[in-house]
């Protein structure tokens, strides 16, 4: 019933008429689980909507700055459907950092949560563009009940609704320009390869595509119940009181899981007789609430010895891959065929190559441009192709990643090595917290970050160098004090280190 949708309008329509009572979205809030419907939803997002025209703003860009709430995503629907931009600031980003999103994507208006108090006061002090500003907490009652006849922009879905902002490693972020179709489309597209269910438990920041468009979406689309959480502080409690099937997440929240059910495994362990697989099922039901079948993982390199430890647990773990330019997955492993190893198969009404080893990907939907920058928005693609800037190959229409392009370390042998596939052989040497390999003064070197004893990571490092070939073998070690310094979405920032 999807197959056309192409607005923000349209999808509220649809879950409305086929869901209608059925529980849209859950959250807890003091204590107390809260259920919204399909119906109760749409009501107070077009309400939103009309409270934005009444007030004078239209056609403008609205920034959007707050901690996962459900109060948050409604306004994720509003401001497009209100005929505005929605600019998606990164919640974790620094006040300059969100200070620069703000002056270039030319934001008149700014949506923050209580906690973006200083921000918003820095704002209005520093950037007179920006002319309104609506507290998600305070100023709710006046813009969620709105009852006027006002009448809701027009539109195909095609104009720019949205510019996410790039959590780049490198450089100044840019704005990534996305419409409602493309964000419609390409998440009914990924739909058609993973199949959900019942609950979904959502934990990644609403300021990433990924979250967004594929998880916000597909729930729709299922017509399940997305729970919202409030973070790790949180996690597992949640977890146990909503009893989610699926959750989407990256590699490093992953490995959260797998690190808390080995802990917790043996503390069963001590105090039963239960052999370890069996202390690792309990753990698993004890945290994540005995109903969780799927795990969707993207963002960054998965550890194939966590995907098989939770799968053993009855817990099916699906790679996808994506970029914000490709709004969000364009591959993903389906239910029915998962191959571990592998980004996933190519999306349907998706095309994707490689040229001298980079992955690129074509398909009607992909982003409209960088927000004032033509330059970089015409280097990144050849043709109608996007260039991903991943290393990769295809085999049967599943795509496979060995690196990024731009951390490829060129020898001076002529060998390439792609340091994301030493990271992760470093990375399963448990004492290792992070690692970073770069060539530092003519020598492949792991920088490493751990709390563990030094010699014994090196020694280990010079065992693991054994079974590599000897240009890969790792020439220098340096251990670092601190964590490195991370993007909002927890990928290492290497120019940093």
């Amino acid at each position: 019933m999807f197959e056309n949708i192409s607005t923000i309008s349209d999808l509220l329509f649809l879950t409305t008429n086929h869901y209608g009572e059925r529980d849209a979205f859950s959250y807890l809030k003091g204590g107390n689980m809260y259920s919204v419907t399909y119906s109760e939803f749409s009501q107070q997002v077009t309400a939103a909507a009309k409270s934005l025209i009444l007030r004078g703003i239209t056609n403008s860009k609205i920034a959007l700055v707050s901690e996962n709430s459900f109060d948050c995503l409604k306004w994720c629907f509003a401001v497009p459907l209100s005929g505005n931009v929605l600019v998606i600031l990164d919640n974790m980003a620094t006040i300059q950092e969100k200070a620069y999103m703000v002056e270039h994507s030319d934001t008149s208006c700014l949506i923050y949560s209580h906690l973006n108090q200083p921000f918003c006061d820095d704002t209005t002090k520093n950037n007179k563009s920006v002319q309104h500003t609506i507290c998600i907490e305070e100023d709710a009652e006046n813009h969620l009940n709105c009852e006027s006849a006002v009448e809701l922009e027009k539109t195909d879905g095609s104009e720019l609704s949205y510019i996410f902002y790039t959590s780049g490693t490198t450089g100044k972020p840019k704005g990534v320009m996305q419409s409602q179709i493309n964000l419609l489309r390409s998440s009914l597209y990924l739909s058609y390869s993973l199949k959900v269910k019942d609950s979904i438990f959502l934990i990644l920041p609403l300021n990433h595509i990924l979250p967004f468009a594929n998880v916000v979406f597909s729930s729709m689309y299922s017509g399940g119940n997305l729970f919202i959480s409030t973070g790790l502080k949180n996690l597992f409690m949640e977890m146990q009181e909503v009893r989610p099937y699926c959750t989407f997440l990256v590699p490093a929240l992953l490995t959260y899981f797998d690190k808390m059910i080995h802990v917790t495994a043996q503390e069963l362990m001590k105090i039963s007789s239960l052999d370890q697989l069996t202390a690792r099922k309990q753990a698993c039901d004890q945290l994540l609430g005995g109903n969780l079948r799927i795990i969707v993982i993207g963002g960054a390199p998965l550890d194939l010895e966590i995907a098989k430890r939770m799968q053993e647990l009855g817990i099916l773990v699906l790679n996808g891959y994506g970029l914000t330019e490709t709004c969000g997955s364009i591959t993903v492993n389906p239910n029915d065929d998962n191959r571990l190893g592998s980004i996933g198969r190519i999306n349907f009404n998706s095309g994707a190559k490689t040229k001298d080893g980079e992955l690129l990907f074509k398909n009607p939907y992909l982003f409209k441009g960088y927000y004032k920058d033509s330059k970089a928005t015409e280097e990144a693609f050849l043709d109608e192709w996007f260039l991903s800037g991943d290393l990769g190959y295809i085999e049967d229409n599943y795509a496979y990643i060995v690196g990024r392009k731009k951390n490829l370390i060129v020898l001076p042998n002529g060998k390439n090595i792609s340091p994301e596939e030493l990271e992760l052989e470093l990375m399963k040497i448990e004492e290792i917290g992070e690692v970073v390999v770069c060539q530092e003064n003519g020598k492949l070197t792991a920088k490493v970050y751990s709390e563990h004893d030094r010699l014994i990571i090196r020694k280990k490092i010079n065992a693991m160098n054994k079974m590599l070939a000897s240009y890969k073998q790792i020439e220098s070690v340096v251990f670092c004090e601190e964590e490195f310094p991370k993007t909002g979405s927890k990928k290492i920032r290497r120019g940093e280190i």
